[in-house]
């Protein structure tokens, strides 16, 4: 049985990723930041009649992934993939965003998946195989107003992963970026990380950050787009033989891709980048004096 590391799995993507992978056959280590968050994911678990290891792995702690590492290589001699999903999002124009609150999204979405990778390299490189799999995002292929250190975070892994995938074929281990557009889950509630001067009313960008976040609302609740989707893709990406570099999940993610690919750069930023601000910066929304 192939066992498979997936940070980040105490709600959302993560859930869902783990228990997809264990109910088809995966030796899944489910691990989260901190026991005391695991509630939900043994509650799921339960519920479905799957079983998961869940450890605790904080993607900024070095000791806490050579721990779950070692306890996989003596328990199943190897790693054979990983899924790097535990990330934070950082909401807000960057004119009001902390320069410390911009350092935490880097050490956990591009620093912490990079120390997560380098922990099991060495275990696949051994056994000539393995699966490394990046839950990026659209926003790491299209920027977007109010997200700036979390889409810049994105756009970092995006070019880790297409390098990393080319220096690591040779030893017959495939990397690959799982790029979702808007899914509802607890990113966009509990976990939607604002900064916390986003919502200053004294801010310039104070009308039009608000006016940003409904329209992220309007697209949440209508997304079709659900964590069982991505997790699918994950499995893919797993299980293929030769798996693609990149998977974009839902209809509105890969559409808007294919117009930034085949529309000249100018017209799809006036088309694209111009519409959303003029939704977001309309007359009636004017900023701060």
């Amino acid at each position: 049985m192939d066992s498979v590391l997936v940070t980040g799995a105490s709600f959302g993507l993560g859930l869902e990723m783990s228990l997809h992978l264990a109910e088809r056959g995966f030796d899944v280590y489910a691990t989260v930041p901190d026991l005391s968050e695991r509630g939900p994911l043994d509650e799921t678990a339960a519920k479905r009649g799957v079983r998961v290891n869940v450890a605790r792995l904080d993607v900024t702690d070095p000791q806490s992934i050579d721990a779950v590492v070692a306890a996989m290589v003596e328990r199943s001699g190897g790693v054979y993939g990983v899924v790097n999903n535990a990330g934070i999002a950082l909401r807000g124009y960057f004119e009001d965003l902390l320069e410390e609150e911009i350092r935490r999204v880097f050490e956990v979405n591009v620093f912490g998946s990079a120390a997560v990778t380098r922990a099991v390299l060495p275990h696949m490189r051994a056994a000539g195989r393995g699966r490394i799999v990046f839950i990026t995002s659209i926003g790491g292929r299209v920027g977007a107003p109010a997200v700036s250190a979390y889409a810049s975070s994105k756009f970092a892994q995006e070019g880790f992963g297409e390098s990393l995938s080319q220096e690591l074929r040779p030893f017959g281990i495939y990397v690959s970026l799982v790029e979702p557009g808007i899914i509802p889950t607890e990113r966009f509630g509990a976990h939607r990380g604002f900064s916390h001067r986003a919502l200053d009313p004294g801010s310039p960008y104070h009308a039009w950050f608000l006016e940003s976040q409904r329209l992220t609302d309007r697209l949440v609740e209508s997304s079709p787009t659900k964590p069982g989707h991505v997790a699918r893709a994950v499995h893919q990406a797993l299980t293929a033989r030769r798996p693609k570099l990149r998977y974009v999940v839902g209809r509105r993610a890969a559409l808007v891709l294919l117009l930034r690919r085949y529309l000249p750069g100018e017209t799809f930023e006036r088309i694209y980048f111009g519409e959303v601000m003029r939704r977001i910066t309309r007359p009636s929304r004017k900023p701060a004096e």
